[in-house]
């Protein structure tokens, strides 16, 4: 019955110590995700702006003249 008691008491606390682990692992790659968002996004409205090119009207089809 100890016996049971120490396994789980030290499972515990090794799933605690990899969990914590791979916790800083995962929070670093976000980071990283979304500095890499910010610059893709400021790369696209930059390159937006580039290509932006004035509105231009449409020419309307002109009327067939009535004899």
């Amino acid at each position: 019955m100890i016996i049971n008691i120490l396994i789980f008491i030290a499972g515990f606390v090794t799933g605690l110590l990899v969990t914590r682990n791979n916790i800083q692992k995962v929070n670093l790659v976000v980071e990283e995700a979304e500095k890499l968002a910010a610059k893709a996004e400021a790369e696209l409205k930059e390159l937006k702006a580039k290509t932006k090119k004035p509105a231009v009207r449409a020419k309307k089809p002109a009327a067939k003249a009535k004899k």
